[in-house]
């Protein structure tokens, strides 16, 4: 496991950096603060670079509110992954799928404001869920959702990203070292451990076996044009 402050400690040391490793990411100046905010850009941006990364995912298992449009909230929702969503009925368990949409997409229909068992979810622009009818019952709503980014702030922090791609982080904030003292050789040695990081962190954190490098038994499809 490599926290936040071992993270910057290493990336002084790979990168050559002048002075002392520091020994704290907090109310850092000069050089220091460097290192610790390029490390913290540098895991963000990962974070970013999918928004259906899996370690991103998490579960929404909610009620609803008789005679209440509103949803329970998730908090720190990036997107909801509207093929999962389930209604459960409350007299048998039964799950049936309900459907989600985007505000913009039926913003121009007339609401269904009856008392019944919903249908649909409309994702509200502020990223709120709202059901369609309003519910006459409580009903167990599940499904999936992944969430924004979690920065690195304190020195015992240990990012979302798992800890076997750690050195993912390093080598993108060797970057930005590199980018902004002009070291190319710092930079090439960042991006070559940069790129096999990320084809590595892709094939275990994204839904995509099918297509996954460096393993065998994985298949690719052959388009030829004429």
């Amino acid at each position: 496991m490599s926290t936040f402050l071992e993270l910057v400690q290493e990336l002084h040391v790979e990168a050559g950096a002048a002075g002392s490793a520091p020994a704290t990411v907090l109310n850092q100046r000069g050089e220091a603060k460097r290192l610790v905010n390029w490390t913290k850009r540098a895991d963000r941006y990962v974070q970013n670079l999918w928004t259906n990364w899996k370690f991103l995912r998490a579960e929404y298992d909610e009620t609803t509110t008789a005679q209440s449009v509103d949803m329970p909230l998730l908090a720190n929702v990036s997107y909801w992954d509207e093929k999962t969503f389930k209604l459960y009925d409350p007299s048998t368990n039964e799950p049936y799928f309900l459907e989600l949409v985007e505000y913009d997409a039926v913003k121009s229909e007339e609401r269904d404001d009856s008392e019944s068992t919903p249908y649909r979810l409309i994702i509200m622009p502020d990223g709120t869920l709202e059901a369609e009818p309003t519910p006459d019952d409580v009903y167990r709503v599940t499904g999936d959702a992944y969430l924004a980014p979690t920065p690195l702030v304190n020195d015992a922090d240990v990012s979302v990203i798992p800890e076997q791609f750690h050195d993912i982080i390093l080598a993108r904030a060797m970057i930005l070292y590199a980018n902004y003292e002009n070291a190319p050789e710092i930079k090439t040695q960042g991006q070559e451990m940069y790129t096999e990081a990320l084809e590595r962190l892709q094939n275990k954190q994204l839904p995509n076996k099918h297509q996954a490098q460096f393993r065998t038994g994985g298949s690719f499809e052959v388009i030829g044009s004429q």
